[in-house]
């Protein structure tokens, strides 16, 4: 008569005994978290990551620090005020970069003041001759989800709708007011900057690039002109043409020079032009020579929290305020993340009406704008008065040739680095932490479901084994007792 294998059976049957122990660790693998094979997973889930930035680890290494350090120094100084030194380029920094959430407290007092200065300026126009002050301004409240045609009841954008105004300071007024009013596709105003664009495009010089002035292509004009002209196709020739040139214009040392003198904030610009057109500062060969990259030729200019102006020479504001957010342009390009201006990766932020209302014009701050005379619509005019801008209107935003010129600009915040400001291996922030931190609880989650799942195959295949090993065993007894019955 056929019986199954019973308890008695099993302790003479040490395979099957086996198995079924083996079935009973499966499912307590199944029941608790499995550190060995969680670690396992985690181990191979964080390489794969590693892996996908690999082409950046090495990079990184090369500036992080500095990147940090100066993010640091900028966040520790004056807060915020409108100005071309100490305001928006900070804030554009800090946003960018990620070092402050675009809710902070930082920004929401940035924000304030920009609405009391709005209101007492009792005009959008924020200078009578400078666009370049709305343009900044715009980019800057673009990279902290702020409408920038929403301030204090002003439409700060407005002005840059009259394209006289915009060319009035030249080549440099053109550039910024394309940058700015594409920062937020929502800013529209198609017609402005399809004549922004045709305007640079027949100020490219010969040979390529552009030049503040009518003379040989400059770097720091040329990288602001790639820049702006970087989401546009039919500039994509004379984009090529440009990059060219920036290779031609580059130093032995890997830097790039103003006016002849060689400067921290031409390296900055050329550093946001490659990255914005999505050429490696750091290695793609054009921009090294003798063994020195774009990207190492900026880094040299640091001194200790902040960037100089010249070689050997202290920190400065403005320069500093520019390596930081080029050293962010190149670490979003890294990370593959939207470039600097590209602000389509902002989430809007509903500001909070102020609490208290100016009663007086600030003694410091822009002037409502005069009464202008009607411009001319003459083509003629037009390009007398753009060319005339070029040398009559220098520009805000221009890289200074002397270098006191921006640590002496009046009314403006200064930048003292902080001597704690420079940065130590275990204290070294980095814009993606945040990141990091998700990624980590999201290895963690995965580790555990991952290694569940192969406990539970595992314990699939051994119990397939152990039922055909057992029916195996039952037959061959069948068998002998048939035999024996014979």
């Amino acid at each position: 008569m056929y019986r199954s294998v019973g308890t008695n059976d099993l302790k003479r049957h040490s395979l099957t005994f086996s198995i079924i122990l083996a079935l009973i660790a499966g499912m307590v693998l199944c029941a608790v978290p499995v550190q060995g094979i969680s670690a396992q997973t985690n181990f191979f889930m964080q390489n794969e990551q590693l892996f996908r930035y690999d082409c950046t680890a090495n990079f990184r290494s090369e500036y992080a620090a500095q990147y940090s350090a100066v993010l640091k120094a900028l966040a520790g100084g004056a807060k915020p005020e409108f100005g071309s030194i100490g305001g928006e380029w900070k804030v554009l920094a800090l946003a960018r970069s990620g070092f402050y959430p675009t809710e902070s407290s930082c920004f929401s007092e940035y924000y304030a003041k920009i609405e009391k200065l709005a209101a007492a300026n009792g005009s959008p126009k924020l200078h009578p001759q400078k666009s370049t002050e709305n343009s900044r301004l715009i980019i800057a409240l673009s990279s902290i989800g702020r409408d920038a045609r929403s301030v204090a009841g002003f439409d700060l954008t407005e002005p840059l709708g009259d394209f006289n105004y915009v060319k009035k300071q030249g080549l440099n007024g053109v550039i910024f007011a394309l940058i700015a009013l594409d920062c937020n596709k929502n800013y529209g105003m198609s017609d402005i900057k399809s004549k922004c664009v045709d305007l640079l495009l027949s100020r490219e010089c010969d040979g390529g690039g552009w030049a503040l002035g009518l003379g040989a292509a400059e770097a720091d004009i040329t990288a602001m002109a790639i820049t702006a002209l970087a989401p546009y196709k039919k500039a994509t020739a004379a984009i090529e043409r440009g990059v060219e040139k920036l290779s031609a214009l580059q130093n032995a040392n890997g830097s790039f020079s103003s006016g002849g003198v060689e400067t921290s904030e031409s390296c900055s610009q050329v550093l946001v032009a490659l990255s914005t057109v999505g050429i490696n500062a750091h290695k793609d060969s054009s921009f090294i020579k003798n063994g020195n990259s774009a990207l190492d030729a900026l880094c040299a200019f640091y001194v200790g929290g902040g960037f100089a102006h010249m070689a050997n020479g202290g920190a400065n504001s403005m320069a500093t305020e520019q390596a930081a957010y080029a050293l962010c342009a190149y670490d979003r390009f890294l990370s593959g993340q939207s470039p600097l201006y590209d602000m389509s990766d902002v989430s809007p932020v509903s500001p909070v009406e102020p609490t208290d209302k100016p009663t007086s014009k600030p003694t410091d701050k822009p002037t409502a704008a005069p009464t202008e005379a009607a411009p001319s619509n003459s083509p003629a005019a037009d390009t007398a008065a753009t060319d005339a801008a070029y040398t009559a209107a220098p520009a805000t935003d221009a890289v200074p040739t002397d270098a006191s010129a921006a640590s002496t600009a009046p009314n403006r915040p200064s930048f003292e680095p902080d001597a704690t400001a420079e940065i130590e291996a275990n204290d070294t922030f980095s814009p993606r932490e945040s990141a990091s931190a998700q990624s980590s609880g999201r290895i963690k989650s995965g580790s555990r479901v991952f290694a569940i799942v192969i406990a539970a195959a595992a314990v699939c295949l051994l119990g397939t084994a152990a039922y055909f090993v057992i029916k195996k065993r039952n037959r061959q007894q069948q068998s002998i007792l048939k035999q024996k019955r014979r």
